[in-house]
């Protein structure tokens, strides 16, 4: 089977082919984001999905909260124009059978169908990007919770929100890929750094950006502390392009002990790894998603 398969993030949509499995034809377009960019968005796909042709659907790794066998969209996460949005009716526009997911879910899908929590009862994946995404699994399932918000990990606020912006006290605000970069180049009194411009200073050992750095690692200590609490993970995987380097995630992991190991009470900590499939976890995840979706279907 083949399968057009996307994964819509706030910058960029990639995608790929997925043929029986096997990923080709990678690619990424811009993500059109604006409230009023739903038919942009729409044209956008379309032309990803005739440059693939032919292929026998489209499997989405997408923001917000889904109702997945109603291929409906509540929210749409930095997608502004993906609230309340009915995606089965996409199926007009691109011709072929759609079948949608949380991009963190499928983050989950992938990590515990072949990936890095094969065999964990309660795990967690956190995805760092635009946002921070959450997929929790609990007894080999994804759980999603009575409203379809849970592993919603971007809405986690730190304190209450001053502005109208989502990002605005919340965890994603302090904590997602974007955050860092701006982190560190106040930090240097520079407009705007790159991810891999700020990671070559702090591996480097500048100051200012070694200090960014480990305030940046002790707030996701925190907020990673507060998910143990509630579902007491065995093991969380870390994803999004960020963990595919192994500095980043020693030294969150460092930062989780130092954290819980300044508790007054005795602590456990959990077992912290990358992704098996770094930036690629949404993608499979997806495209494992299509595939039971569309097998569900057909039993109906």
């Amino acid at each position: 089977m083949r399968v057009a398969t996307f994964d819509v993030g706030g910058t960029f949509i990639k995608y790929c082919l997925v043929d029986d499995g096997q990923i080709s034809e990678r690619g990424k377009v811009p993500t059109p984001a604006g409230k009023n960019d739903h038919e942009a968005f729409l044209q956008a796909l379309k032309g990803v999905v005739e440059q693939l042709a032919p292929v026998d659907g489209a499997a989405f790794s997408l923001p917000g909260a889904i109702d997945v066998d109603a291929r409906y969209l509540k929210t749409g996460g930095a997608l502004l124009h993906n609230y309340d949005v009915d995606a089965s009716a996409w199926e007009d526009v691109l011709g072929v059978p759609v079948e949608i997911e949380n991009d963190a879910r499928c983050g989950a899908i992938a990590e515990y169908e072949v990936g890095n929590l094969q065999g964990v009862d309660v795990g967690l994946v956190l995805t760092f990007g635009t946002g921070i995404g959450g997929g929790i699994v609990v007894g080999g399932e994804v759980y999603k919770g009575h409203n379809l918000y849970a592993g919603e990990a971007s809405m986690i606020y730190l304190e209450t929100p001053g502005s109208a912006s989502m990002a605005d006290g919340s965890f994603a605000g302090a904590c997602s890929t974007i955050s860092l970069n701006a982190q560190v180049a106040a930090a240097k009194g520079v407009e705007a750094l790159t991810g891999e411009q700020v990671f070559e200073m702090i591996e480097a050992g500048d100051a200012q950006a070694c200090a960014a750095f480990e305030a940046f690692c002790a707030t996701c200590a925190r907020e990673i502390h507060n998910i143990q609490c509630l579902i007491d993970p065995e093991r969380i995987c870390l994803g999004g392009g960020v963990s595919q380097n192994p500095f980043f995630v020693k030294s969150v992991k460092e930062a989780v002990e130092k954290f819980n190991g300044a508790l007054p009470f005795p602590f456990p900590n959990p077992e912290i790894v990358p992704c098996k499939y770094f930036n690629d976890a949404n993608l499979i995840g997806a495209y494992q998603h299509f595939l039971r979706m569309r097998r569900k279907r057909a039993a109906a």
